[in-house]
């Protein structure tokens, strides 16, 4: 239980309730034998609460020499380093064993029980501590030995951990003498300093770089080397057991990390770093509890074990708190349970507990057993007791794949084992033969779906031991065996590897005996390549026969012979059964010579996929889901004439011709109506010669496409036509024929009379345009009252003057809602007087915009280059030449420029000479002006004779086309610039506008 206040999100949960793995004890025949052992002959961890937490140790007993030693002595103390391992004995012996347990060396310089040992860092010192009062030091590589002698017992020892390097051969201990006293070599000889004493033995003491941490009857405490201060004071908790019962056990996890187990109670203290002033005293370090809590157990034993920490715990029924009692049951010492390593992780919850079988555990107390352990890449944990030496280490994953395998966690150490083939795998067991038992377990449980789900992971390898397509053809036999072929069938593969022939040949006659459906399903998804087809379809064929019209059959021999490359023969089937896809085959292999005869058939299969669609969309509310299977398979038809054996057959009128679809259909008139239908929708003018009779399939199956038919066609007879439509009753049909006539009157007539539809005869009239059509209706209407309201609604866009029709209308007539048909009569007026006002306004705005833009064109100047020249005699007009003689020059806004000689010949004005001065003199405005003004005030004014010709040769066209138009309409005219047309005095045109 944890104290209160501390972690209390943990309490109860922390020990409680968790899986125990015990260690298996091993007989008391192999009592005397110490041979190594593996954990599944003697240390092999059982749950006691469940089998599903796998155990995070796994162990091992050394045997070898040690195994002989502690049959005749009993161990006391450990000490492990990178080279090898320690071995303290009661009689006094210091053991140098290497990692196998094998006896290295010896060293017998005790009399008495060797409570301690320590080894410097280098491996070179070995230290021991000794009831007998002596601490003695050996050199492993010399042959230096150090004795020191405390006359009291000594039960604690820590080497300096450079003592190797340095030459001061520090180090400290503590005994029963309750002194610290900490050894070096001075100048004069060994000095002993006395760093603690008067508070009770000295139970441990650790060395780490350079700080020492001991325990003695009231507390840890720290003492740092260099500094020579004591830095920290970690009290015993109050209410702890006796520390001479329940010894303190200290382990450094860092630099600056210390891990505490004091009976029942677990501490981490964290050294740091004061900040503080230079003039400030005292230790520059201080320690802070970081982690605190009590366990169900007595701690024998504390070590680091990744981020977590590692405990070795001792179980009682009772903890033994005063042993000077005269209480019997207290004097009686109680039966011990085997000790226990568990993992606590940071947030204080047990991860994990191995009860360790030790030989006489019942017997043994907790000072009796020592835990030290081996820093490394792969952390090594030793356990002793007085008469065994146990190695814990973590497991690796060829013991988490082992303990998998025995629960037949097959899945588990699949994944495992693929996850760990990043890193190298695995290198006890091999992924490919732990899949193989995976497959023959779950076919031992009859899992055969779930088997043959795994197969392509499992029988996929890339592994020089195994041929995969062999493993394959094992297995498949195997389900055949077991006669769950249908399982494994999905999964067997077709390429790397592809199979033996006779396996799939296998499969597909086991479906041909046992499961059609599967046959179908695993012909359509497999290769034809990969078995030998045309056994296949002997073997089909030959079911068939027996079993008559088998619908799943035909499907296989339609996939089969289109597989064999025999589609006229797969043709054949896929009619019978009404395939969709025998469009396409038909198509791809171009067999339209074989369905010339069986156009009936065709049309028969529209038929039954247009039935199908009907039935769907009746029962899509209850079957959403078949339905969108079914939609998948089948194209979606909403009318007869998008079947798609219709649309085949007027795709391709080359192949199949009309003629011969018309003659073959002649019993079945509906046919030919939706063949002919879906003809004219592809191509109106295709099978006109048929168009007569189309209008009388039209009046019979779809009169209300009739009327688009006849708008369309210019193919069928009117007379005949009109003879339909009248058997019929059709009315709109009629009239329009009439109207084709041109009996307009009678078709009138009929719409008045008949239909009495208003709005349609004034459509019609429209239509027509003709004035004598409009009389008639004017007079038609006069006694009618609802065809005067119609004509007044319906006046706008009409050549009817309202007044004219308001005039005939009789006095005394009563016409309904005549008010408002008048007052829409006024309202369209005012509207067209709107319209007519603002048209008149953006005229006028326009005209303004024209002129101002015409008068600016005018008055704008031209550009005249070094290359202009003119255009009759092609002299440039400026040159050194011609700069001297002061010739004239005209050019036109056509940008044709003439000299003036050369343009007006013998009619050049005379130029006065005072103006000739002018313009020599440099005034050049005025004088050109008045001579521009001159020459168009000659009877016969200049024009560019260039455009002058080009516009005589378009003027007939011009004038032909004037004269073509309508009189009354507005005379188009020109935005922007026009520089092409031209008037006759070479100025761009001046438009007249009528407003």
């Amino acid at each position: 239980m944890l104290p209160e206040g501390i972690h209390e999100q943990v309490e109860g949960e922390s020990f409680e309730g968790s899986a125990v793995n015990e260690v298996e004890e091993e007989s008391e025949e192999s009592e005397e034998s110490y041979e190594e052992v593996s954990e599944q002959e003697g240390l092999e961890s059982e749950s006691e609460d469940s089998e599903d937490e796998e155990p995070k140790l796994k162990y091992q007993r050394l045997g070898a020499g040690v195994g002989e030693i502690l049959t005749q002595d009993a161990a006391s103390a450990l000490a492990v380093s990178e080279r090898f391992v320690v071995l303290g004995t009661h009689n006094g012996a210091v053991l140098l064993l290497d990692f196998d347990g094998n006896e290295i060396k010896r060293f017998a310089a005790h009399t008495a029980t060797v409570h301690d040992l320590s080894i410097d860092t280098a491996g070179e010192y070995v230290a021991s501590a000794s009831m007998d009062g002596k601490i003695v030091i050996y050199g492993l590589y010399n042959s230096e030995v150090q004795r020191h002698d405390y006359r009291r017992p000594v039960k604690c020892v820590a080497l300096d951990p450079d003592f190797s390097k340095k030459s001061t051969g520090q180090f400290v201990s503590g005994g029963m003498a309750g002194q610290l006293i900490l050894h070096e070599k001075g100048w004069f000889g060994n000095v002993d300093t006395t760093l603690q004493k008067g508070e009770g033995p000295i139970y441990a003491v650790e060395w780490r770089g350079s700080l020492i941490a001991w325990a003695n009857d009231k507390g840890v405490k720290m003492y740092d080397v260099i500094s020579q201060q004591r830095i920290t004071y970690i009290s015993r908790p109050e209410d702890s057991p006796r520390a001479d019962l329940y010894k303190c056990h200290l382990c450094w996890r860092n630099d600056n990390q210390l891990l505490i187990g004091w009976a029942n109670n677990v501490q981490v203290a964290a050294v740091k770093e004061r900040n503080r002033d230079t003039s400030t005293q005292g230790p520059s370090r201080y320690v802070e509890i970081i982690n605190l809590f009590r366990t169900d157990f007595i701690v024998c034993g504390i070590a680091p074990f990744q981020e977590m920490i590692l405990i070795m715990a001792y179980l009682t029924d009772d903890i033994i708190q005063d042993e000077e009692t005269d209480n019997p049951e207290q004097q009686k010492r109680p039966r011990a349970k085997r000790p226990e390593l568990r993992i606590i992780n940071k947030y204080n919850e047990e991860v994990s507990a191995d009860a360790i079988s030790l030989h006489g555990f019942q017997e043994y107390q907790a000072n009796d057993y020592v835990l030290d352990f081996l820093p490394s890449d792969e952390d090594l944990f030793y356990v002793v007791s007085p008469k065994d030496l146990v190695v814990a280490k973590p497991r690796d994953l060829d013991d988490h794949i082992g303990w998998l395998l025995e629960r037949l966690r097959y899945e588990e150490a699949l994944s495992s084992l693929r996850e760990a083939q990043v890193f190298g795998g695995s290198k006890a067991y091999d992924i490919t033969d732990v899949g193989l038992k995976y497959l023959s377990h779950l076919i031992d449980e009859g899992e055969y779906e779930k088997a043959a789900k795994a197969c392509p992971t499992i029988l996929k390898t890339d592994s020089k031991h195994w041929d995969e397509a062999k493993l394959w053809d094992d297995w498949i036999f195997r389900f055949a065996e077991h006669r769950h072929l249908k399982e494994i069938t999905p999964y067997i593969p077709f390429k790397n590897p592809q199979l033996s022939s006779v396996v799939y040949e296998m499969v597909l006659a086991h479906f041909l005996n046992h499961d059609h459906q599967a046959l179908y399903a695993t012909i359509t998804r497999w290769p034809p390549t990969i078995y030998n087809i045309q056994s296949v379809i002997l073997l089909v064929e030959d079911s068939l026969h027996k079993e008559g019209d088998n619908t799943i059959l035909m499907e296989c021999l339609a996939e089969l012979y289109a597989y064999n490359h025999e589609p006229d023969k797969a043709l054949e089937y896929n009619l019978r059964l009404r395939r969709p896809n025998v469009f396409d085959l038909i198509r791809e292999y171009n067999l339209f010579s074989s369905v010339q005869d069986k156009v009936v058939l065709l049309m028969e299969f529209d038929q039954h996929l247009l039935s199908l669609e009907e039935k769907k969309q009746d029962d899509a509310p209850e079957n959403s889901q078949e339905s969108n299977e079914n939609s998948a398979k089948s194209p979606v038809i909403t009318k007869p004439s998008e079947g798609p054996a219709v649309q085949l057959l007027v795709q391709n009128t080359e192949s199949v011709p009309i003629s011969r679809v018309v003659k073959q259909l002649q019993k079945h008139p509906y046919f030919i109506y939706i063949y002919l239908d879906a003809l004219f929708l592809h191509d109106p003018h295709m099978g006109y010669e048929y168009h007569d009779l189309q209008v009388e399939l039209y009046a019979e199956y779809d009169a209300s496409r009739l009327m688009d038919f006849l708008r369309t066609s210019n193919y069928f007879s009117l007379e005949k036509a009109y003879k339909v439509c009248e058997q019929r009753d059709l009315v709109p049909e009629m009239v329009f024929i009439l109207g084709r006539t041109g009996n307009n009157k009678k078709a009138l007539m009929l719409i008045i009379e008949r239909l009495q539809d208003v709005q349609r005869a004034i459509d019609f009239a429209k239509e027509q345009e003709d004035d004598v059509l409009w009389e008639d209706l004017l007079t038609y209407s006069k006694d009618k009252p609802l065809f005067i309201k119609g004509l007044l609604e319906n006046l706008g866009g009409t050549d009817i003057d309202p007044i004219r029709l308001i005039n005939q209308i009789p006095k005394g007539l009563e016409i309904p809602e005549l008010k408002d048909s008048l007052i829409k009569v006024l309202q369209d007026y005012n509207l067209q007087a709107s319209l007519r006002e603002g048209c008149e306004r953006i005229l006028v705005s326009d005209s303004v915009a024209m002129a101002d833009q015409l008068q600016r064109a005018q008055k704008r100047g031209i550009s005249c280059g070094d290359d202009l020249s003119c255009s009759i005699c092609q002299e440039i007009f400026i040159s050194d030449e011609t700069a001297a003689t002061n010739l004239t020059t005209i050019i036109f806004f056509c940008r044709h420029a003439y000299h003036e000689k050369c343009l007006l010949e013998d009619n050049v004005p005379p130029t006065s000479e005072n103006a000739i001065k002018l313009t020599s003199a440099g005034y050049t405005i005025g004088p050109k002006i008045r001579h521009s003004t001159l020459l168009r005030s000659l009877g016969n004014p200049p024009t560019c004779p260039i455009c002058h010709d080009a516009q005589q040769h378009n003027g007939g066209k011009e004038k032909q086309g004037r004269a073509i138009g309508k009189p009354g309409l507005m005379r188009r005219f020109a935005r922007g610039n026009n520089s092409q047309v031209r008037e006759e005095d070479g100025m761009p045109p001046m438009v007249t506008l009528r407003l």
